[in-house]
């Protein structure tokens, strides 16, 4: 018996195999792209009190890698096999993903990320007494800030969160917030117990543009003086056998990663002292994505010298007004050239 073709039921299972390829283009290309917008749109929604309001640039959604990537991932999904690429820390180091790739913004949140003390929960410092912590940076600052309240601040080098800090008056008198990165694992166990009202990571700042992993040198005796060892030549002193901790192995992400991770790009003041690596840190910035007002950098134990960080930062849109030079710290100050740029 021949079988009978019915022309409507043809034309019904043309109409549905269209708009089932439809929706898969869709999946495939479009939603992917939403999906990347949105993850750079939204901070990480941990605490509504006390998280910033996002900076975020939206160019930084059209990276190929990270596309390709959410293509691939749905389209495993779609036909049922198996996406064997995972977001773990050899992967992204091995692969250098880029800075604002979400593997690695999603590495810092899930992994490195803490977050601020409760507003009424007291800071437990060694004294109570209001004297200013750091050298002298802070009230500098504050000045060129115009008496600015509810600012924002990154300080990496914040060694325990009090001992010399550059930041904590300005929490505490002023109502800032912001980020503190230590990357001395012992200290920052101190640091944590401050409830400081900032984010806080134990990690180091990359010397690139993508995540790496570093030997680390804490010192015993100055804390302070704790620095990365044998990636790239500094001025610091090697650690003292039997004397220092022993080398440890830190990760690294790039400033601009931080940020993202936290939400937010607009920076009052960025406090920099890693013992040497601070022109290798500030070269993998990003400067046209991100609003920094000012900084304090130590240039002491940098290699390159004080005057080839002042060319790089007048040369990255930032004045030089002024430099510490006191027994702990010898640092330039810089403020964002609002005229020229």
């Amino acid at each position: 018996m021949k079988s009978i073709v019915v022309p409507g039921c043809q034309s019904r299972s043309k109409i549905q195999f269209g708009v089932l390829l439809t929706v898969l283009i869709v999946l495939l290309f479009v939603y992917p792209r939403t999906e990347i917008y949105n993850y750079y749109q939204q901070s990480a929604q941990w605490d509504s009190k006390v998280l910033m309001k996002s900076g975020v640039p939206r160019s930084n959604r059209n990276y190929n890698l990270m596309e390709e990537d959410v293509r691939f991932g749905k389209l495993s999904q779609i036909f049922g096999s198996k996406d064997n690429s995972e977001c773990t820390l050899d992967y992204m180091n091995s692969k250098k993903l880029p800075q604002d790739h979400p593997c690695v913004i999603e590495t810092i949140r899930k992994h490195y990320l803490n977050k601020p003390s409760p507003p009424n929960v007291p800071l437990k410092l060694d004294s109570d007494d209001d004297k200013d912590r750091s050298p002298g940076q802070t009230g500098v600052i504050f000045r060129l800030l115009k008496n600015k309240t509810n600012g924002f601040f990154v300080e990496c080098g914040a060694l325990n969160g009090e001992y010399m800090s550059n930041s904590l008056d300005l929490e505490r008198k002023y109502n800032w917030g912001g980020i503190l990165i230590e990357a001395n694992p012992i200290t920052f166990q101190k640091l944590l117990s401050r409830n400081r009202k900032a984010w806080t990571l134990p990690i180091c700042l990359s010397l690139e543009t993508y995540p790496t992993q570093v030997t680390f040198q804490p010192k015993s005796g100055d804390p302070g003086h704790s620095h990365i060892e044998g990636e790239a030549e500094t001025l610091q002193k090697p650690g003292i056998p039997g004397v220092d901790p022993d080398l440890v192995k830190v990760q690294c992400f790039p400033f601009y990663s931080v940020l993202l991770a936290v939400g937010r790009t607009d920076v009052d003041f960025f406090s920099l002292d890693v013992e040497g690596h601070e022109l290798k840190i500030l070269k993998t910035i990003p400067w046209h994505k991100v609003n920094i007002k000012s900084l304090t950098v130590e240039w002491d134990n940098m290699p390159e010298g004080q005057e080839a960080l002042s060319r790089f930062m007048e040369d990255s849109g930032f004045m030089r007004i002024g430099a510490f030079d006191f027994q702990f710290t010898r640092d330039v100050i810089f403020v964002k050239d609002l005229i020229n740029t």
